[in-house]
Parts: C-alpha cells; sequence; structure tokens
C-alpha cells in the first residue's frame, strides 16, 4: 500500500499526489520509489489519457531531502564517486521516465518547488503554477550541474546561470511563467483546478495521436540534446561531491541540520 503517493483516476484523468505534507512533500527513497511505480502503471493504462501531478497540502515538493536521516551525507562519509554517480543516475532516469511517459503529463504548483522538485517539473509536458509560487535552487551548494542545465532549455542559458551561481535563487510563479519555465500563472489556490481544465481538453484527443504528438516534439528537444544535457548531470555532481567544500556543507548539516547549514552559509562567519 503507497505510503507517501496517492493516485486517482476521473475519466481518462489520473492525478499522483505527492503525499508527504508533513515534510513539505520533500522526495526521500521510499517516496521516489512509489513515485515511479505510479507513473510506470499509470503510463501503461490505456484508459488514461493524461497525468496531472501535485502536491498535498500547500506545497508540491522542497526538493531532496537532504536531512541526516535521509542519508543525505553519504557521500562526505566516503561513497565512491561511481556509486554517488550511480545513485544520482537513477534519480535522473526517474524524470526522464516522465519525459517519457506515452502521455502528456502536467505539473500543478502551488507553494514551494525546490531543488529536485524542478526537475521533475522540466521533464512534464505542461506546466501551471501558483502567480506566488516559490521555484528555488539549492539554498547552500551542494552539488555542480545537475538542476540548472534542464532549466536552461526553458529559461535561456543566461537565466539558468545566473539562479546557478546564486544559492538559494528564486522565481516566482508569475516570473516562471513569463521566462517560459511554466505555461501559465494563476490565483493561488486555482492551480489544480486549472490544470485538470486543460488536462480536460486534451483528453478528447485520442491516445494514441497524443502519444505522436508527444514523441514529435520530444525529439526535437533530444536532437538538440536536451536528454544528453540532464544525464551529464549525474556526472557534474557525482565530481562536485568529491569536492572539499561539499565535504564541509555536508558535514556541516549532519552537525547543524539543514537549517543550521543554511543559516552558517549565510552568516557573516562564513563571508569571513
Amino acid at each position: 500500500m503507497p505510503e507517501f503517493v496517492t493516485t486517482t483516476v476521473d475519466g481518462r484523468i489520473a492525478q499522483v499526489i505527492l503525499d508527504r505534507p508533513k515534510k513539505l512533500n520533500a522526495l526521500n527513497d521510499p517516496m521516489l520509489d512509489e513515485f515511479s511505480e505510479a507513473m510506470a502503471a499509470l503510463g501503461r493504462d490505456k484508459s488514461v489519457s493524461v497525468i496531472v501531478i501535485s502536491g498535498a497540502g500547500q506545497n508540491f515538493s522542497v526538493g531532496y531531502d537532504v536531512e541526516p536521516s535521509n542519508g543525505y551525507s553519504e557521500a562526505a562519509a566516503g561513497l565512491a564517486p561511481y556509486n554517488d554517480w550511480e545513485s544520482l543516475r537513477a534519480n535522473i532516469d526517474r524524470w526522464l521516465a516522465v519525459w517519457d511517459t506515452p502521455k502528456p503529463v502536467i505539473s500543478a504548483i502551488e507553494g514551494y518547488c525546490m531543488g529536485g522538485a524542478t526537475m521533475l517539473s522540466v521533464c512534464t509536458d505542461i506546466t501551471v503554477v501558483s502567480e506566488t509560487a516559490v521555484i528555488g535552487w539549492p539554498s547552500i551548494p551542494l552539488g555542480g550541474g545537475l538542476l540548472s542545465p534542464p532549466s536552461a532549455w526553458l529559461i535561456g542559458p543566461k537565466k539558468a546561470k545566473e539562479l546557478s551561481f546564486i544559492a538559494g535563487s528564486r522565481l516566482s510563479g508569475t516570473e516562471a511563467a513569463s521566462l517560459g519555465w511554466a505555461n501559465h500563472a494563476v490565483a493561488p489556490g486555482s492551480v489544480l483546478d486549472k490544470a485538470l481544465e486543460i488536462a480536460a481538453s486534451i483528453s478528447r484527443m485520442p491516445l494514441e495521436l497524443l502519444r505522436m504528438k508527444k514523441l514529435a516534439l520530444n525529439r526535437v528537444m533530444d536532437q538538440q540534446g536536451f536528454r544528453d544535457s540532464i544525464l551529464m548531470g549525474a556526472e557534474w555532481d557525482a565530481l562536485a561531491h568529491t569536492s572539499a567544500s561539499t565535504h564541509m556543507m555536508t558535514d556541516m548539516i549532519t552537525e547543524r541540520g539543514l537549517k543550521g547549514a543554511i543559516a552558517w552559509f549565510n552568516s557573516e562567519e562564513n563571508q569571513s
């Protein structure tokens, strides 16, 4: 019985809900496994034409769970670079599986969409955000080129570099839509309704034609290097995780917790 992901089907529209609201839907390993299983099953279900992904509570997801209890500090503890790459690659494959799902996938984002959750949204076909949603990059530097390259396809390399170079960068939902990261920015509380409205319109199209249309559009981006740029993120992050500065930050998380590490990073002590 799934614990962290809820799935519902109404007619030809399925909903996949990230359901860990007390942790702001942070992505831990059990949730990720449940998510992949739900998406694979719905992808095979010929009675479903469109999948809408949202988050329980007031947030989409704050990204990967980097608390020590989730084992995030393994790299600092001596995880071999190949094993680190293998772990990173497994999560990238999850998002590319969304990209390859044989039917349209819509992400509906209220509240926070942070870190690894931004990769999920980039790999969906359509994104609806709240005007006040917060699209965020990690608040402390922990990796290399995992998160920003996928977004560069939507917002351009200049803006992607700015967001990547400044820890804790943020986009509002309104900004995200104006830059092309999202299709629509709507009033808070109406995101899911808008996503379901779009899904209802899409579901009128025969499923086999939806599949062809998605393949045709994805093929263009893949020929331009979209898939390779995402896959290379595992290599860049595995390399970054061998650096002394990353080990220092993961040690800080272990010692002070995530909030304490963020506070230290933004303190005058770190600037001296």
